[in-house]
């Protein structure tokens, strides 16, 4: 519920809104104006994007979430074992920022991401009635007879109308964003071996960095830019330093998950066989779980392996938003580790 502060700044606001609708622009709003038909090609890629590759993950995720609702909790489990043992290497970092957000507020976290999700279903809803609307009544909805700049100015607007409370929303961002930052606290102190060993391997290979590369850096970069050259090369050792630990980290990660996915998979199938009356003993009293579990893990290791801890096409292409997540929180727990 909104404050009564709360109230009187939204007022404020809308009077400023109105006011300033009816002056005349001001020269910056119309020095942007200009620059409009620049942005074109870029306006080009986003509707390509809106119109092609964003409804391919919102049906994948809404067939994932369909699955979530309909699949016995055991059997769901069961699939995320398989998962973990699988692919966790590739995500060792998004699963322990899953794992952290759980222990750090997860309860206020899960009421901002609601909020979020409201509005992405309502932005979701107004997309496909958009899609559906043929105001000139020629039998051709409208989107298909725009071009890609129109579509995505037009797309924007109807997002934008989707969103009722836009200051909710914005509220909903920041509790996430604040939970992030605890989050990343966490994450840091549990990946501080890794950053160690970045920043170490960087270290000792900046010296050899700057022996092989420095004659060769001189005579191929023009003169002026030469005081460049002592970032470039320590850039160089960190990204070689943070890449050669987090493949270190992945591999172990990837052995840990297995193990861990392993025995999920195995025990949440034990329990729903269980259930349904197919077996009469737990996992207590069997080691069957452990069997299967070591099995699962075996080979989800050696696939992990033999995909070079990634996975292959075209899974990859499905997960690549995980893909991004991922990096982003290995570069944000990184990137502020001092290296000499």
């Amino acid at each position: 519920m909104s404050s009564p502060d709360d109230k009187a700044a939204s007022e404020s606001i809308a009077k400023h809104i109105l006011s300033a609708s009816v002056l005349e622009p001001p020269r910056l709003a119309t020095a942007l104006n200009a620059l409009t038909p620049y942005m074109k090609p870029l306006r080009q890629v986003l509707g390509i994007g809106i119109d092609y590759v964003l409804p391919v993950y919102v049906g994948a995720f809404k067939l994932g979430y369909r699955f979530y609702q309909t699949l016995p909790m055991d059997l769901f489990e069961a699939a995320v074992g398989l998962g973990l043992a699988f692919c966790g290497g590739a995500y060792c970092a998004s699963i322990a920022a899953i794992e952290a957000f759980r222990m750090s507020g997860w309860a206020t976290t899960k009421a901002a991401l609601m909020d979020i999700y409201a509005d992405a279903q309502a932005i979701c809803e107004a997309h496909e009635a958009d899609e559906k609307r043929d105001e000139d009544g020629d039998g051709v909805p409208d989107v298909l007879q725009l071009s890609p700049q129109d579509l995505m100015t037009r797309k924007l607007a109807v997002y934008a109308m989707a969103v009722k409370d836009p200051e909710r929303l914005g509220a909903a961002f920041g509790g996430v964003y604040t939970a992030w930052l605890a989050v990343q606290a966490v994450l840091r102190l549990e990946f501080a071996k890794t950053i160690t060993l970045g920043v170490s391997i960087a270290e000792l290979a900046t010296p050899a960095l700057q022996r092989l590369c420095v004659p060769l850096l001189v005579h191929v970069v023009p003169k002026p830019y030469h005081h460049w050259i002592s970032l470039w090369i320590k850039s160089a050792a960190r990204a070689i330093g943070v890449a050669f630990a987090w493949r270190l980290q992945t591999i172990v990660s990837a052995v840990h998950l297995a193990l861990r996915g392993g025995l999920l998979f195995s025990r949440a199938m034990l329990r729903w066989a269980q259930s349904r009356g197919y077996l009469s003993t737990s996992h207590d009293e069997t080691y069957a779980d452990e069997a299967v579990g070591y099995t699962v893990a075996a080979l989800g290791f050696y696939a992990q392996f033999t995909w070079g801890f990634g996975l292959p096409f075209p899974l990859n292409l499905f997960m690549l938003p995980f893909d991004g997540v991922e990096w982003y929180i290995r570069y944000t727990i990184t990137t502020d580790a001092p290296i000499a």
